[in-house]
């Protein structure tokens, strides 16, 4: 048994002193004590752990997250250059058949004054 070491009292202050019996501590509070920490360091690591997977996880998602959104990014592009080359495209052959009417309507006028001649 260990025993804890103190400063030796004087007479004076014995004489002085109110004297109350205390209970010793016994080993056992102190195994109990040091038991008791150390499930408390395991919860606590244990916890840490857990937050870690969860911000693992939630990284994870955020990245699938954004692969999905970058395609469908890149899938509205797609859509927009083909609107705007279907586009470009139909201007051009709506100029080449007006093109090709006013050169009609100029034969037309043609054929109508060499009509109106005979």
């Amino acid at each position: 048994m260990a025993w804890l070491r103190t400063k030796r009292p004087t007479t004076r202050e014995l004489l002085r002193a109110e004297h109350r019996p205390h209970a010793a501590r016994s080993v056992r509070t102190g195994r109990w004590i040091i038991v008791g920490l150390l499930c408390v360091i395991g919860a606590l690591l244990y916890l840490r752990s857990q937050e870690q997977t969860q911000h693992a996880q939630r990284i994870e998602a955020l990245g699938l997250e954004t692969q999905a959104l970058k395609a469908e990014l890149e899938q509205g592009r797609l859509q927009r250059q083909e609107t705007h080359a279907t586009e470009e495209q139909l201007l051009r052959r709506i100029a080449t058949l007006s093109a090709q009417v006013e050169r009609l309507q100029t034969d037309l006028a043609f054929f109508r004054q060499q009509k109106k001649a005979r």
